[in-house]
């Protein structure tokens, strides 16, 4: 072979397209060159999730290779059996109107979608396919490749011309290897839009569902005869699995309920609010003792037949005129009482709520004095976890309480023990449960008519 013969490679190593005609060839270092930009161009458009930046710069690279005069992007929408442009541009980078359909076997796009093969046109007056944009470029030669993914149809690459013959075999063959490519990237792009779309769908949804669940939750209770009464809620997600309530029951008395759903999320968010609502439709016009009550809701929620749920709660009535708190415990921590800066648990405690038919509970009744301070908190509390994977515990519970005075407020009590549960866990970590805090503090209080308690939700 002449020495001066260029090294000769079959073009048809460049891919898998169709076949270029037999005696098509490049030359080495033209063929290296165009290699190198579809390996650059193929790895920089897969990293692209944003449909637009993506399709501006499928725009820029394809230029590298293919020089045209209109480049355009029709999408395959599955559900209206429809080619919908979605993108196009003048080789001036000027945008052109891209609000156009065309269905399949119509045009030079439907027929190439249809077939699924990539069709070029040397003059366009000579093919009847052809149908005119309204995209004030004089066509003469078109070359429409179909974007497939495993035989499935993502759309359509449409490049147009205003000279006849402007793409070759080689433009033909390249494209074809640069659409696989394209496809995938276009995937991509429409999956992690169709993801954030879900994720902002989602985020809405879980607003709503928190608001909702914020407002089943009541505000507080005030003007309450000798009862400095404080709440603190601090979900561990966007929904807790915590609930509280304060309920009047019967004359000067008030019901105090705080619970906790087994497991976290959504679903036990939605069990929450179920046993709010049937704890509130029993409390009404009911005046059971602590025990009889959890008995009737226990029966409730076994009946729901929810049976990856149960309930840890528990119950009280605090009558204001005598200064009694009487207490049930449905497998709920055990209260703390605050007196003269000493803390002891109060021993009370009972099966969870929908386990087990027929279940029975305990009750125990503490006659309270002004400076006394009750404490109840769900498991949350205890169990904030470290990153030495050390609970924060009761015991540190207990000796924070300890710091207590008689004449601290409720709402300080709380935001002490929130506080404290926050620094043992430490900055950045998660937290592991809800944490829910109900504190009662008994006051000195004159004379008052405690037939007429007013409980403000």
């Amino acid at each position: 072979m002449d020495s001066d013969t260029p090294n000769l490679i079959p073009f048809s190593l460049l891919g898998d397209a169709d076949p270029a005609p037999p005696m098509m060839y490049t030359t080495q270092p033209e063929q290296a060159q165009s290699i190198a930009l579809l390996y650059e161009i193929s790895h920089e458009l897969t990293s692209i999730l944003d449909r637009e930046e993506l399709l501006r710069r499928i725009a820029e690279r394809v230029k590298k290779l293919v020089d045209y005069h209109v480049f355009s992007v029709m999408l395959w929408n599955e559900s209206e059996q429809m080619l919908e442009s979605v993108f196009a541009q003048r080789y001036d980078n000027d945008a052109l109107p891209s609000r156009f359909q065309m269905p399949l076997h119509q045009g030079i796009t439907g027929a190439a979608a249809a077939e699924r093969r990539t069709i070029r046109v040397v003059d366009v007056r000579l093919d009847p396919r052809y149908v005119a944009c309204e995209s004030e470029v004089e066509v003469r030669s078109e070359l429409v490749v179909p974007l497939l993914l495993q035989d499935r149809l993502i759309g359509v690459l449409d490049l147009e011309s205003t000279v006849p013959h402007a793409f070759s075999a080689e433009h033909e063959r390249l494209l074809n290897i640069l659409g696989s490519y394209i496809a995938v990237a276009l995937e991509n792009s429409r999956l992690f839009a169709e993801a954030r779309e879900n994720q902002a769908r989602l985020l809405n949804d879980l607003e709503t569902a928190r608001e909702i669940q914020r407002q089943l939750l009541p505000s507080g209770a005030k003007e309450i005869p000798g009862l400095d009464l404080a709440t603190a809620y601090v979900p561990a997600r966007e929904l807790g699995g915590d609930f509280y309530d304060l309920l009047p029951y019967g004359v000067g008395r008030l019901a105090i309920a705080i619970g906790d759903v087994s497991e976290k999320g959504t679903a036990a968010a939605l069990y929450g609010s179920l046993a709010i609502g049937i704890l509130r439709e029993l409390v009404h016009d009911n005046e059971s003792s602590p025990s009889a009550m959890l008995e009737q809701l226990n029966g409730r929620l076994l009946a729901a037949r929810l049976d990856a749920r149960f309930i840890a709660m528990q119950f009280a009535i605090y009558d204001a005129a005598l200064r009694e708190l009487t207490i049930s415990n449905a497998g709920g921590t055990l209260p703390l009482l605050i007196r003269d800066r000493e803390v002891s648990e109060i021993s009370i405690s009972g099966m969870p709520l929908g386990l087990l038919p027929e279940a029975e509970y305990d009750e125990v009744r503490l006659n309270l004095s002004p400076g006394d301070v009750v404490v109840f908190a769900s498991d949350g509390i205890q169990e904030a976890m470290n990153r030495e994977q050390e609970e924060f515990g009761v015991e540190r519970l207990k000796e924070l309480l300890t710091t207590v005075s008689p004449a601290d407020p409720g709402f300080k009590v709380a935001q002490r023990i929130v506080k404290a549960t926050d620094e043992h866990t430490g900055p950045g970590r998660m937290p592991h449960d809800d944490r829910t805090l109900m504190i009662l503090r008994v006051t000195e209080e004159a004379e008052a008519d405690f037939s007429k308690l007013p409980i403000i939700y």
